[in-house]
């Protein structure tokens, strides 16, 4: 009965993803919380996790805790957009304000000292004989050679990119102020970035309309792909959370002293996987502006462009006119409207009118 109740709760809320995204990560939580306290690892010299796991085998007490975790996921749902917000780098609040200018000026020197090296096109120096010692020497100077030059072109890659060359509100400094405090928060802008820049689009600014336009089955993929690093954000915070709940436990110097480290291994395990999803979305995001943007100009109503050097033109003022609040008639003015035909002929209607045209006068 308890199942069937909670199934049909998340079913309503959201199916498969409110269960993952929401339930699971508070369950843990909740869960790892009653651990500790039923089992004296704070109060106790000697903890007794098997008392901590009889507590969970009372059925009213299961009953409550499936109740106040589900609620608390209720609750805690609105907030699931603020999580990856959070990991993206967004901090508004005072106190983390203060910590976004050092974050985002390392990311920074990062991306500073990667084109560099980028751009220095580094060489091994030539072998000074013919010796096997000195070939064998040269080629793993090579090799250390290419796998900082790789490194270095992978770390560029990860941060927004200058893709904007027709925007005059994007200069080169504009460019600097759109680095985030966190990998992820550079990562999932710089996929953005690319995404719509390559034609002239802000996909800031389209990103509404061209998921309008999404084929059903691109629609699931970007679906399955943002409840993923929802997923991710979720359980990092989650393990984080349990980290900072079980600190205490590093002063009784015991087994129980490496719980708060192994939680956090796992909150950076699950912060490395959101990377790892957030590249994969980026390439999602690329394709569907690849293969649907022209889907999105036509359900807008304009004409097609021609060629690219048009099509980046009107990108250009159709993300300016979607990103302000400047009137249609002043920015996309000399971008006439195309519109399908409303009403196709019926076959009746037609045969009607053709008897009317062979009937006597």
């Amino acid at each position: 009965m308890l199942d069937g109740i909670a199934s049909a709760g998340a079913k309503a809320l959201g199916g498969a993803r409110f269960s993952l995204v929401n339930f699971l990560p508070a369950a843990l939580v909740a869960a790892f919380v009653i651990f500790l306290f039923a089992s004296g690892v704070y109060t106790d010299a000697a903890p007794r996790p098997g008392e901590a796991i009889s507590v969970f085998r009372n059925a009213g007490f299961a009953v409550l805790a499936v109740f106040g975790v589900f609620v608390l996921a209720i609750l805690l749902r609105p907030f699931q957009a603020a999580l990856v917000h959070l990991l993206e780098g967004y901090w508004v609040a005072w106190p983390t304000r203060l910590l976004a200018g050092a974050a985002t000026e390392r990311h920074r020197r990062i991306l500073h000292t990667a084109t560099v090296i980028r751009g220095a096109e580094l060489r091994a120096e030539d072998p000074p004989d013919t010796s096997l010692r000195a070939a064998a020497a040269h080629r793993r100077a090579e090799r250390e050679i290419r796998v900082i030059n790789d490194r270095a072109v992978g770390r560029v890659e990860r941060y927004p990119a200058s893709v904007f060359p027709d925007r005059e509100d994007f200069g080169p400094d504009e460019y600097d102020n759109r680095l985030m405090p966190t990998l992820l928060g550079n990562i999932l802008r710089d996929g953005e970035d690319r995404a719509g820049g390559r034609y002239g689009l802000d996909f800031t600014a389209i990103a509404p309309r061209l998921y309008a336009a999404l084929s059903p089955k691109f629609d699931a993929v970007i679906r399955q792909s943002l409840d993923l690093l929802d997923v991710m954000a979720a359980m990092c915070v989650s393990f984080a959370v349990g980290a900072a709940i079980s600190l205490p436990l590093v002063g009784r110097w015991d087994v129980w002293s490496l719980v708060p480290l192994v939680l956090a291994l796992l909150s950076v395990f699950a912060y490395r996987g959101a990377i790892r999803v957030a590249t994969s979305h980026g390439r999602y995001l690329a394709a569907a502006v690849d293969l649907h943007r022209f889907d999105m100009i036509a359900a807008l109503h304009y004409e097609l462009p021609a060629d690219p050097e048009r099509e980046r033109s009107f990108n250009v003022r159709l993300s300016e006119f979607l990103n302000g609040r400047n009137t249609a008639s002043r920015m996309m003015r000399g971008d006439p409207y195309v519109h399908p035909t409303d009403v196709e002929p019926r076959a009746e209607d037609g045969a009607a009118d053709e008897q009317a045209s062979s009937a006597p006068s």
